[in-house]
């Protein structure tokens, strides 16, 4: 699956607005392996997007975590 996007949001020192890459997605194993990311992250620098609608933000049918980093580079983690 092949998905563009465009994204207004800019912080830090990463431009997502800039050419490049601007958004990482990654599949990890399952939903549990998810949510203990999503309780680690702070601690690892990342803080999480879209908390309110965690673990679908990205849609009803979508099980996410995204994360940025202080530099605003964005990972979605995604389980199936």
């Amino acid at each position: 699956m092949t998905v563009l996007g465009q994204s207004p949001v800019v912080h830090g020192v990463h431009d997502r607005t800039r050419p490049g890459l601007n958004h990482l997605a990654l599949a990890v194993s399952g939903r549990a392996r998810l949510d203990a990311l999503r309780a680690d992250c702070a601690a690892h620098g990342w803080s999480e997007l879209f908390a309110g609608t965690y673990p679908h933000a990205g849609g009803p049918d979508h099980t996410a975590l995204f994360v940025e980093n202080a530099e605003g580079f964005e990972v979605e983690l995604v389980a199936p």
